[in-house]
């Protein structure tokens, strides 16, 4: 069964998102890194456990984190006019949250 994107958990991420690209000290950051930024500031935070509601419907907890971190913030990184993709991390645990592929966003 394929799991899609909440449009309900793209919707509540989508406004935070922005603000989280901005507060990254460096050009190039990870998923993993950005998701952190999002939930280090209280708004942030609630933005994330309402989507992650979004995403539990139906699921285990560990499909409804993998569904927020892989499909719904990566389309939202994927649609940002102010990153690109940078490529996917091999051999970086410390960059590997556990709920999806790894990878490199950079600042245009």
């Amino acid at each position: 069964m394929a799991h899609d994107s909440s449009p309900e958990a793209l919707a509540v991420i989508e406004p935070h998102l922005p603000a989280a690209i901005e507060r990254m000290s460096g050009r190039r950051f990870s998923t993993k890194r950005i998701i952190e930024q999002l939930r280090a500031t209280p708004e942030g935070e609630s933005a994330y456990n309402e989507a992650l509601g979004y995403c539990a419907a139906n699921q285990t907890d560990h499909m409804a984190h993998m569904v927020l971190h892989g499909q719904v913030v990566a389309e939202l990184l994927r649609r940002s006019p102010l990153i690109r993709f940078g490529g996917f991390i091999h051999g970086e645990p410390d960059e590997d949250d556990g709920y999806c592929v790894p990878s490199w966003w950079i600042k245009v």
